[in-house]
């Protein structure tokens, strides 16, 4: 299991990658286009740790109870319209292959508006729902 920080502003956001901002959280597929592997990939880039967004499955949580990368991508673009709008990118966890099974077939999970770390196994039965 990884937990791991992030990138707090766009202006460390390569701009190719912004302007591609409409194209992401466009459904609600857990599997992830090349636009929100891309974004993600920079936004998560301290402790990746080798782990690549492309083709992955990852599970978007709203501790308080919204779920989906649809939610997830419409604050990143309000908030990239609005800097005051608020924004939180959140808290990746990577799962490992036995953390992959039980969730369901997810390989990372995002849990936002979170105030406090959450356990993993938290996180992989929230997906698993």
């Amino acid at each position: 299991m990884s937990i791991s920080g992030q990138v707090r502003n766009f202006n460390d956001i390569p701009n190719d990658i912004l302007l591609q901002l409409d194209k992401m959280g466009v459904d609600g597929s857990p599997l992830l286009n090349s636009h929100e592997s891309a974004f993600l990939k920079i936004i998560f880039k301290d402790s990746l740790k080798g782990f690549d967004f492309i083709n992955k499955k990852v599970g978007f949580i709203k501790i308080s109870g919204e779920k989906g990368k649809i939610h997830y991508f419409d604050m990143q673009k309000k908030h990239f319209v609005d800097e005051k709008h608020p924004c939180d990118n959140g808290t990746l966890y990577i799962f490992d292959a036995s953390q992959k099974e039980e969730s369901g077939g997810y390989d990372a999970g995002i849990v936002y508006w979170n105030k406090f770390l959450v356990p993993i196994d938290k996180v992989v039965t929230k997906l698993k729902k």
